[in-house]
């Protein structure tokens, strides 16, 4: 019996200490201190394996700062201590995802077997997760058929989506018609995310939504003073949960400037943004653009 007791009395005091170390973590990450928090990470996992909150927070940080291999890698073991856990199956799948797409075409085909897997489990596990309906939009959009591409599948999960969000479903549906050329369909689709976007409750809201709607209003000209409110929106509340980084945010904002043909604003954006990478293509092809005007 005393035997039992102390194992007891083990486990809870591994327990407590691993809830102390990510309760740290998170106040770091609060204050902007990313690496104190990966150091601090990086030692528990290192010395306790089975963690799976410290293991889950240290592979957030990594796919924030774009190691993908490094996220993999943590959120595999999250998933083979808990395979039918929706959230550790959608950020293992969406790791893998954002590694296919840092490599060549040939090599990222080795890896959409598995991208659907895990995103298909995700959202077969937690039919409320809106993140792996849309992501598995995009996937089955973007792919080409041989590789398993499919309107039809894309358009299941928009379908979806419109009893969890319907911000999200308009922006998918947007997503599907634009991506097959039909830019006067998706503008419909668009302009009533836009819409409900406006009048829907602060509960729906989400960083995600404000990056992305603006990313709509600087491609297709939509809702610019809006679309840079929500920018600026995305900017104030920027952190290591999210995806899109900086120099994305300025690209927007100096195509919406250059939409309202304000060049010296425009360019103003677009050297912020080649500040933070100064091989940033689409940048680089935006200045152009933005020169002639």
């Amino acid at each position: 019996m005393k035997k039992y007791l102390f194992l007891i009395l083990v486990f809870s005091i591994s327990t407590i200490y691993s809830q102390s170390v990510t309760e740290k973590a998170n106040v770091y990450l609060k204050n902007n201190d990313l690496n104190r928090a990966k150091l601090l990470l990086q030692r528990q996992v290192s010395n306790n394996s089975s963690d799976l909150s410290s293991i889950e927070l240290l592979g957030d940080i990594y796919s924030f700062e774009k190691k993908w291999d490094e996220a993999m890698e943590l959120y595999k073991i999250l998933v083979q201590n808990d395979s039918e856990n929706a959230a550790y199956n959608f950020k293992y799948g969406g790791a893998i995802g954002m590694k296919a797409l840092s490599v060549s075409k040939l090599q990222a085909a080795v890896y959409i077997p598995d991208i659907k897997k895990y995103l298909e489990k995700a959202a077969s596990l937690d039919r409320s997760q809106i993140e792996s309906r849309r992501a598995l939009v995009e996937l089955y959009v973007k792919l080409p058929g041989f590789l398993g591409g499919s309107n039809e599948k894309a358009i299941f999960y928009a379908d979806q989506l419109k009893k969890l969000s319907t911000v999200n479903a308009y922006l998918a549906k947007g997503f599907i018609v634009k991506e097959n050329e039909s830019v006067e369909e998706a503008l419909f689709y668009y302009r009533n995310a836009f819409k409900n976007y406006k009048t829907s409750s602060n509960s729906i809201a989400s960083n995600s939504l404000n990056y992305e709607l603006g990313k709509v209003a600087a491609e297709l000209n939509l809702e610019s003073d809006y679309g840079l409110k929500l920018l600026d929106t995305y900017v104030k509340k920027y952190s290591y949960k999210d995806i899109y980084s900086m120099e994305w945010v300025y690209l927007r904002k100096a195509q919406i400037m250059a939409n309202l043909k304000n060049k010296s604003e425009a360019l103003s954006f677009i050297d912020k943004a080649l500040t933070l990478r100064g091989d940033f293509k689409e940048a680089l092809d935006e200045k152009e653009r933005i020169e002639e005007l």
